[in-house]
């Protein structure tokens, strides 16, 4: 589904809230193993969470340009992300924690 523009009262950030919300954990978590996707500005967040076929691979938003991926996705992600003309930069841990 197709969002509309940005009405005149409608800021970027408030969109990327609501594409990308930041979560609201009830305790302290802890995740292993656990992915990440780090952009150099929120506009960019904004443009690839307004991307239907990369939304399902975001599942929350982490800090202003970081977001938490499915770390089983991952793959797929960085596949999908280079078909779409972007050169993600891979990390992997060097070491178990």
């Amino acid at each position: 589904m197709a969002r509309k523009p940005l009405s005149p009262g409608e800021s970027a950030a408030k969109l990327l809230d609501e594409l990308l919300p930041l979560p609201a954990p009830g305790q302290i978590e802890v995740h292993l193993h656990a992915a990440v996707l780090e952009v150099s500005d929120p506009a960019q967040l904004l443009e690839l969470a307004a991307d239907v076929g990369l939304r399902p691979f975001l599942l929350c938003r982490l800090a202003p340009t970081v977001v938490l991926v499915d770390a089983g996705q991952a793959g797929p992600l960085v596949e999908a992300l280079r078909k779409r003309g972007h050169t993600p930069k891979v990390l992997s841990p060097t070491s178990e924690p």
